[in-house]
């Protein structure tokens, strides 16, 4: 036998029944809330009025337990670009707008379907009632469509959108946490690939969200046991071929994963909050190396380590700045190579941490220029020394005339502009005199090395120092 307890109708107008079967009901904690004020408290999202997480979790565990399990469906409903309304406004309009979408998705809803809010700008629906793919898909896109007439608060219109993940009970799911991770994830697949639409979750984003799960869990104690390390690739001037520079690259060879791609897990790294301890570790480990190298067999090579947006605060001169002092290399040795997503924001703190770190003495490039949204602008506006011109133009060289033609104008400009130019991805003989033609500085690709170990790097150094001392004269 199931008891509903009915208490007051929510904020978005629709009553909130709770139901508890005889044995939850007999339970001493039950008990103690029975009334229906507490329930409403416990079960009740205090600013919208719609169900919360709990309430939702467990309602919709009771379905998919029931007969009628196979017709569940869970959608993840996310409001676009709601930190923009808290950073134009204030937090209270952001409340009003919540309120309001709670209210337009609540009236939308058939009386058993259910809605919580499950996180800041995050609702979800429970229903039953859209067993068949093509009724789901439309029902989703009514949701949507509840976002196309402008929210009116205080007078004032608002418009925004919305992403909404799709997961059925009927893809082999039978437990609601997991059902509501699938629709999350489908959502957070649509926020990226296609804001404002709806996306389903299928088996390949649930291997996906496997494996991402598995990096972020052994990345988590990665750097404790040794896992990761430092690859050297070299860098040659283009007119003498001498090696006069090594980027340090991260990499990571996982005792149950095997090689996993920087290009894999560093960006999981910087979304799991772990990238700020590795890149501290890379920044250490490079700059006291390169020092050792200076000292002992290369007087004149310097080091460019890869800077994460996330490492990009006002902490980052005092770490860099320590392992200087802790290495003992010379600032000029040290490159930091930043992407152009940095500079974006263009705000005074960006500029005040590249002045700051450029006041140390060290140099700053922008990496992989050309593939990002960064105006040319940004060149002269920033304290900027080098550029880096992204491998994708240098590929298609020498026979792609537009990829010659962007290559040859950023060479111009960047001089122009007083930085030092650097071709990433050079593989060929005829890439490497074309680029030397049209004036870059240093070269960088499997053409002059491969990246290696500190040893392999070690053994490529003593080589050079070798080869130059022989051609000094007596």
């Amino acid at each position: 036998m199931t008891e509903q307890v009915s208490v007051p109708a929510s904020a978005s107008g629709v009553p909130l029944h709770f139901a508890h079967d005889d044995a939850t009901l007999k339970s001493p904690t039950v008990q103690r809330v029975a009334d229906g004020r507490l329930l409403h408290a416990l079960f009740v999202d205090s600013l919208t009025g719609v169900y919360n997480r709990a309430y939702a979790t467990g309602r919709a565990q009771q379905l998919l337990k029931s007969a009628r399990a196979a017709r569940v469906a869970m959608l993840v409903v996310n409001v676009d670009g709601f930190s923009r309304i808290n950073d134009i406004a204030d937090y209270d309009l952001g409340d009003r707008l919540l309120r309001s979408v709670a209210q337009r998705l609540a009236r939308a809803l058939a009386t058993n379907d259910l809605l919580a809010r499950i996180g800041g700008d995050e609702f979800l629906i429970v229903t039953e009632h859209h067993g068949h793919m093509p009724m789901l898909a439309a029902f989703a896109q009514q949701m949507l469509a509840l976002f196309a007439e402008p929210f009116v608060i205080a007078g004032r219109e608002y418009r925004v959108s919305a992403s909404v993940g799709v997961a059925r009970s009927n893809d082999g799911a039978r437990d609601a946490a997991l059902l509501m991770r699938d629709a999350g994830a489908a959502m957070r697949r649509a926020k990226v690939h296609a804001p404002g639409n709806v996306c389903f979750f299928t088996r390949d984003m649930k291997e996906a969200a496997q494996r991402r799960f598995a990096i972020e869990n052994r990345l988590r104690d990665a750097l404790k046991a040794g896992e990761l390390t430092i690859a050297y690739q070299p860098v040659v001037a283009a007119a003498s071929r001498e090696t006069i520079a090594v980027e340090a690259l991260l990499r990571w060879t996982s005792s149950e994963l095997g090689d996993v791609a920087p290009a894999e897990f560093i960006p999981i790294a910087e979304q799991a909050g772990l990238m700020e301890d590795i890149g501290d570790w890379v920044l250490e480990q490079a700059c006291a190396q390169v020092a050792n190298w200076r000292w002992s067999i290369a007087p004149d090579v310097s080091v460019s380590v890869n800077i994460s947006p996330v490492q990009f605060n006002a902490r980052l001169v005092q770490r860099v700045a320590a392992c200087l002092a802790n290495s003992g290399l010379d600032p000029c040795a040290l490159q930091l190579e930043i992407t152009e997503g940095i500079l974006l924001p263009d705000d005074a703190t960006v500029r005040a941490t590249m002045a700051a770190l450029a006041k140390l003495g060290v140099t700053l490039a922008i990496d992989d220029f050309g593939t990002g949204y960064a105006s040319l602008s940004y060149l002269k506006r920033f304290a900027l020394h080098g550029l880096k011109i992204d491998r994708s133009f240098v590929a298609g060289l020498p026979g792609d005339t537009d990829c010659a033609a962007i290559a040859e104008a950023l060479v111009k400009m960047a001089h122009a502009c007083g930085m030092s130019v650097t071709a990433e991805g050079v593989e060929t003989e005829q890439q490497a005199v074309m680029l030397r033609e049209m004036g870059c500085d240093a070269l960088q690709g499997y053409l002059f090395g491969r990246p290696g170990t500190a040893a392999d790097c070690a053994g490529r150094l003593s080589d050079a120092d070798r080869f130059r001392r022989k051609r000094m004269p007596r």
